[in-house]
C-alpha cells in the first residue's frame, strides 16, 4: 500500500524525535483496559493503564474516566486530562471520526467471529487538517486503546521536540552561530506543519 503525505510526514517527524529527544521521548505502551457500562447509568467509566517510558524510566499510569459518553470518548478523555496540562498543545486536538473495519479474511470452516477488526481514530488539529491514527488486532477496544496512545505520544513527542528545538535556537541567536540557528529553523517548520505549539502556564 503506498503511503499517504501525512504518514511519510510523520516519519520525517519520528526521525527528528529520535535526532532531538532521543531517550527523552515519551513511549505510552497498553497494559490494560476496562470499561464499565450500565443500563441505569448514562456515562460509561473508563480505566486504562498505561506503560510510560520517559529519559529511560518506565513507569505504570492509571488513568481514570468516569463521566465519559461511551468506551472511545472515555479513552480520548483520559489521555488528554492526563497531558494537556503539561503539553498545552494537546488542546489543539479533537476526536472527529471513528471507524472500525472488520477483516473476514477465514476459511469457511470458522465463524469468523475471531477476524481481526481495523480501528482508525481520525483528530482534527486545529488549523492543520484531520490526522489517521490505525490499528489491527483481534479486539476492537485494544486497537481503540492502541491508535489512541499512538496519537497522544505523536503529538506529545511533537511538544518536546518544539520547546527543545527552540531553546537551541534561542542560544545559537545568543551567540551568533547562523549555521545551527538555520536548521532550527528548518526542524521548527516541520513541526509548526502539524501543530501550533504555546508555551506552557507557570
Amino acid at each position: 500500500m503506498r503511503k499517504t503525505t501525512q504518514e511519510f510526514r510523520r516519519e520525517n517527524l519520528k526521525d527528528l524525535f529520535e535526532k532531538t529527544l532521543k531517550a527523552r521521548q515519551i513511549k505510552l505502551e497498553p497494559l490494560d483496559i476496562s470499561v464499565k457500562e450500565s443500563w441505569n447509568n448514562d456515562f460509561t467509566v473508563v480505566e486504562l493503564v498505561v506503560n510510560e517510558t520517559y529519559s529511560g524510566d518506565q513507569r505504570c499510569r492509571e488513568i481514570i474516566e468516569d463521566k465519559a459518553k461511551g468506551f472511545v470518548d472515555g479513552m480520548f478523555k483520559a489521555c488528554h486530562s492526563q497531558y494537556a496540562e503539561e503539553h498545552p498543545s494537546l488542546n489543539n486536538i479533537r476526536l472527529v471520526d471513528y471507524q472500525v473495519e472488520p477483516r473476514f479474511n477465514k476459511p469457511n470452516r470458522t465463524m469468523g467471529s475471531d477476524a481481526e477488526t481495523e480501528v482508525t481514530i481520525m483528530v482534527e488539529v486545529k488549523d492543520h487538517g484531520v490526522a489517521e491514527f490505525s490499528y489491527i488486532s483481534r479486539s476492537i477496544l485494544y486497537s481503540s486503546f492502541v491508535a489512541t496512545l499512538e496519537a497522544f505520544q505523536f503529538y506529545i513527542n511533537c511538544d518536546n521536540a518544539f520547546r527543545k528545538i527552540k531553546s537551541v535556537l534561542e542560544d545559537a541567536q545568543a551567540r551568533n552561530r547562523a549555521d545551527i540557528e538555520q536548521l532550527c529553523m528548518s526542524e521548527l517548520a516541520m513541526l509548526t506543519g502539524v501543530n501550533t505549539y504555546v508555551q506552557k502556564k507557570t
